[in-house]
């Protein structure tokens, strides 16, 4: 444990230096977040705020990184993976520390040693002290939103005040993904945003390259809807479309194709439905549902298919496809994500001929997921994604969905 925490040091140091952010014993929560922002953009990899904090000892926790995180880590820091930085980073040898101390000219050396330390320490206060002129400040600090109506598209008004600030850029981000980040006047108060996807977001207010303020966005759906795919406004199809009764989707004929085409364009289908009044307990939930990929066109013969629960604090993505393809299938559970690439997904591997029966269940800190009653994964989930708002049904092509229920799973009959 003292080695592999030693490692841990030592990466974190590297993170530090290649951020520049400065020592981590001033990081606010803010600083956290970008990191784990950064940290996605590099290695596609989501390590939560609250999980980098407890590395860096913000808050307390016993438990060590599993080794996807530390990976993840590693990568960031410039080593392939954790394994490879801990072959090349050695562990200082005390025997030679001892060894040292015992040589003739051992003081001279140490006096040395001694001399760089505060040269370094008088350079690192002038830096700092040159540095602190051209930090940040800001006070008085005001960032809030309104959606105008209910369902999409839907445009959030913003207003903010960052006039009391030195930033020379200020910037609204609209969600975790920084390329919906907009330059907004630093001396006006209001912008408008549009949003097209109902949805969970976390809005920020950015001075500079800093998060400083941020809140929560809720874009509500009306019962199920269903869009195709495109950018950048989606085409929202009618409810008598894709509402059958006992079932919601499309079938294939639905969606008009050029069935000799190979190289056509494949649509994407999305059934969603969001509420904040779902406010489901992730740590504590079932969630069952079956499901069926209608496509049979040449140009998509994997079928690609996924259902994501949207939570407050993450989300959790079951994905489906024909056999044949499941190396390209992406597994998340929170902040942990499972490449087919580099994992063996072949359980999610299904025939679609027929729907396909999908039950997956969160409780006491542990989740499996089941395929027609069939477990093909089990795990911890100790952190859960906060509070269920919503689901999110792709299909490559179309495909539908019936005898959908979540719920509780404290509330749900033996």
């Amino acid at each position: 444990m003292a080695e592999n925490q030693y490692h841990i040091n030592k990466c974190k140091e590297l993170i530090e230096e290649k951020v520049g952010w400065g020592s981590s014993v001033g990081w606010q929560s803010q600083d956290f977040d970008n990191l784990s922002e950064l940290i996605y953009k590099q290695t596609n990899v989501v390590l939560s705020t609250s999980t980098l904090k407890r590395i860096w000892g913000k808050v307390q926790y016993n438990s060590n990184p599993n080794l996807s995180t530390l990976d993840a880590l590693a990568k960031f820091s410039g080593f392939p993976n954790w394994r490879t930085l801990t072959s090349s980073i050695p562990i200082a040898d005390q025997n030679n520390k001892e060894e040292l101390k015992r040589r003739p000219h051992a003081k001279i050396v140490y006096g040395c040693l001694i001399l760089l330390i505060l040269t370094g320490f008088l350079i690192g206060i002038n830096r700092f002290q040159g540095k602190s002129k051209n930090e940040l400040s800001y006070r008085k600090i005001s960032f809030s939103s309104k959606p105008v109506t209910t369902g999409v598209p839907n445009t959030v008004i913003f207003e903010y005040d960052a006039s009391h600030s030195n930033a020379d850029s200020v910037f609204i981000q609209q969600n975790w993904d920084s390329k919906r980040r907009i330059k907004v006047d630093k001396n006006r108060h209001e912008h408008a945003s549009t949003y097209y996807r109902p949805g969970y977001y976390r809005a920020k207010l950015v001075l500079n390259d800093s998060i400083v303020k941020e809140h929560d966005i809720f874009i509500e759906s009306e019962d199920w809807m269903g869009f195709i795919t495109k950018e950048p406004v989606p085409m929202y199809l009618p409810k008598e479309m894709i509402d059958h009764g006992d079932w919601q989707g499309l079938k294939q004929q639905d969606i008009p194709q050029n069935t000799n085409n190979y190289n056509s364009e494949i649509p994407e289908f999305v059934l969603t439905q969001v509420s904040r009044g779902w406010n489901i307990d992730s740590k504590n939930f079932t969630l069952s549902l079956a499901i069926q990929n209608t496509y049979w066109q040449l140009n998509a013969p994997c079928q690609q298919s996924g259902i994501t629960l949207l939570g407050t604090d993450g989300i959790i993505m079951i994905p489906l496809s024909k056999p044949g393809c499941v190396g390209e299938l992406r597994l998340w559970i929170g902040e942990q994500l499972l490449d087919g690439a580099s994992h063996n997904l072949s359980a999610f591997g299904v025939d679609f001929s027929s729907p396909v029966s999908v039950k997956c269940v969160s409780k006491s800190g542990k989740i499996k997921i089941e395929l027609n009653e069939k477990l093909v994964y089990q795990g911890l989930f100790p952190a859960g994604i906060g509070k269920i708002i919503g689901v999110r049904v792709s299909f490559q092509g179309s495909g539908l969905i019936k005898s959908f229920e979540i719920h509780n799973a404290a509330i749900l009959p033996h």
